[in-house]
């Protein structure tokens, strides 16, 4: 806002001084409001200025910071008024002089007044003036003569405009004062477009910070990544690679930053076609140099384009082959559950065997598990593997029965890319087990392909993929499984006598159920046990079923006695299964030797057992039949059985003490 005619505005601020009032159609009503709080506030309308700032003003970081942005608008400013008396004031939001700059006499009138560096214009102390009006209605504004509040000041011409930062807060302003007599209303004009670049520079400068924040928070993204990043331009220079690449290749990010990628390193040629093409290439395991040696990554390679399809470049990732193998390897669950402590058997031929796989389980050498379908070759695996040093690696498993005898040697091996139908390529099994065990079960039906390529990995300790030339070191234990016809194939010519002699190294041979002896009952009662838990209800077996159940041979050792446990469980809803219960032949078994005392300490431990849950569950729920049937998970007729058949009554829920 610019000022009213000099002599009409001298009028009207004596008759304010003498009235209190004045016109505002002379006076703007902004001035006549400050004029008012000049007056509210005590302010001397005939004071005589005088030296009120400080030289040796000590900047904070605020004010520091905005004479850096404003100075060198400042001094544009003044080349516009300089040699005509005036200067250029800055203040902050106080407002408080932080910078002055002008033509020599000015700057003395002004320290004169009390306008000097330092010092504070606010109304209460030096009345109305252009360089406060301004922060106070958050306006540009012009004061001329007699529309200042003192008459010290009536001699000048102030012209002033906030500065606004991006919130829209007033923190400083730019004041131009100089004689009343030289006063032009552009003044005002040329104040607004500085304050106005200052403001701009502000938001560029915010701007640039974000965009600095956000290029922090990208890089550290990048670097946090564990997967290898490049970018290039268009033209194939790098713009950007994170350390995890610059390992992988042998790369100082630093020293690689603008250079052809191709000048750097040899890339493969799947990778070179893709970038020329500008075609997508996702997950490529390809074959590139490193500081070591030739180093296998899965390569994915995307162009980068705008809006209107220009080209910027590209972006590629690389995932080390080894690490991705070891995802894989987590998420297929390659690892192995059971240990010697699941292995259930006190005979003395179960023993021994959990002996000699102890020992196994010290030693890096192969080993042959033999032993009839069922009876716990795997389990044994399991055992050996987790026994050993390699147990927080890997545990992978290879059925070469299952597998059709086309696809075992590229299930074994895996097959490099490139192949038909095979484009992605993939690792075999026995990369998968990297620095693990590798468990082949049913290992004599391997193809004679296979088990020369295996004769080969085992004794050399590198691998091949199908279709590929690269040679992968690897550090597999083998474990090898066979129902115990090896030999024999090894005679018909059927497996090659060189692998069975790798193989057999350590050879722990398993027995079947029926030469375990009370075994047999020992598993029954931990299978009964978890079956019942998971079915919610308990079951026994008479005396004369657990006989024939210790008579029966099992040819089908373990997986049978599962297999037949389960069914009568599904079949019967008996709490004790008798002989007439059991499937035949089962149930037709009969002793040859001792009787069965086994089985009837057994079926004794089943009773006492079955009682003190009885018992528990009465005095858990004060005696109520109906709950003790439904936490037991029997009707309250087979509850009432139970109660008669052990000698109890509702008097023994009630007492304490022990159960039986």
């Amino acid at each position: 806002m610019t000022s009213t005619q000099p002599d009409a505005a001298l009028r009207e601020w004596g008759v304010f001084q003498a009235t209190g009032r004045c016109d505002e159609a002379v006076i703007a009503p902004p001035i006549v409001r400050s004029w008012q709080r000049c007056v509210a506030a005590s302010v001397d309308p005939h004071r005589a200025g005088g030296d009120t700032g400080d030289p040796v003003l000590v900047l904070d970081a605020t004010q520091a910071l905005l004479i850096t942005l404003a100075r060198p608008h400042m001094e544009d400013l003044y080349q516009f008024v300089e040699g005509s008396g005036f200067a250029v004031l800055l203040t902050d939001s106080g407002p408080l002089v932080v910078e002055a700059i002008g033509d020599p006499p000015m700057i003395a009138a002004l320290r004169a007044q009390g306008l000097v560096r330092g010092a504070s214009l606010r109304e209460e102390q030096i009345g109305t003036m252009a360089l406060n009006l301004a922060l106070h209605e958050a306006l540009p504004w012009q004061t001329r003569g007699a529309e200042h509040f003192c008459t010290c000041y009536h001699q000048f011409a102030s012209s002033a405009a906030p500065i606004f930062d991006v919130g829209g807060q007033a923190i400083g302003l730019i004041g131009v004062i100089g004689p009343n007599a030289s006063a032009h209303a552009h003044t005002l004009g040329m104040v607004i477009a500085v304050t106005q670049a200052i403001q701009a520079q502000l938001r560029n400068n915010m701007l640039l910070a974000e965009t600095n924040d956000h290029l922090a928070e990208l890089n550290a993204a990048i670097e946090a990544m564990s997967e290898g990043l490049i970018l290039l331009d268009a033209q194939g220079r790098l713009s950007k690679i994170n350390s995890r690449a610059g390992q992988l290749l042998g790369l100082t990010p630093r020293s690689a930053a603008g250079r052809q990628l191709d000048d750097l390193i040899e890339l493969p040629l799947q990778l070179a076609a893709a970038l020329e093409r500008r075609r997508e290439i996702s997950d490529q395991e390809l074959l590139f140099p490193g500081r070591k040696g030739a180093v296998a990554a899965l390569c994915s390679m995307r162009p980068v384009w705008d809006r209107s399809r220009r080209y910027l470049g590209a972006l590629i990732t690389l995932r080390p082959a080894d690490s991705v193998q070891r995802l894989v390897q987590r998420v297929v669950g390659a690892q192995a559950r059971f240990s010697f402590a699941d292995v259930v058997g006190e005979s003395p031929a179960m023993q021994a065997a959990v002996r000699h796989a102890r020992i196994a389980a010290n030693s890096p050498a192969p080993v042959l598990l033999v032993g009839e379908p069922g009876v716990g070759k795997e389990l044994f695996a399991h055992a050996i593997h987790n026994a050993s040093t390699r147990a927080s690696e890997p545990f992978v498993l290879l059925n070469c029965s299952a597998v059709p005898r086309t696809l075992l040697t590229g299930e074994l091996f895996g097959y490099e890319g490139g192949q038909p139908g095979r484009a992605d390529g993939r690792p075999g099994k026995i990369e998968l087990a990297q620095g693990g065990t590798l468990l082949l079960e049913d290992v004599g039906a391997l193809t004679a392909e296979a088990q020369t390529s295996l004769l080969r990995v085992i004794e050399t300790q590198h691998v091949i993929r199908l279709g590929g030339q690269r040679v992968v070191a690897v550090d597999v234990r083998v474990i090898a499984t066979s129902n115990g016809d090896l030999e024999r194939a090894v005679a018909e010519a059927r497996f090659r006598p060189e692998l069975f002699y790798r193989l057999s190294v350590l050879t722990i041979e398993i027995p079947p159920l029926r030469a375990r002896g009370d075994d047999v009952l020992l598993l029954l009662n931990q299978i009964l046990a978890v079956m019942t838990r998971r079915l919610g209800r308990q079951v026994l077996f008479a005396p004369e079923a657990l006989s024939a159940l210790r008579a029966y041979a099992w040819p089908g050792n373990v997986r049978e006695l599962e297999s037949v446990l389960e069914r009568m469980l599904h079949l019967s809803e008996k709490s004790v299964l008798t002989l007439a219960d059991l499937p035949q032949p089962i149930g037709q078994a009969r002793p040859s030797a001792a009787p069965a005392t086994p089985a009837d300490r057994l079926y004794d431990r089943h009773a006492a057992a079955e009682r003190e849950a009885i018992v528990r569950a009465g005095r858990e729920t004060a005696g109520h039949l109906g709950h003790v049937a439904e936490r037991l998970g029997i009707s309250r007729a087979t509850l009432w059985r139970k109660m008669k058949q052990y000698g109890l009554t509702k008097e023994h829920f009630w007492q304490a003490g022990p159960t039986h």
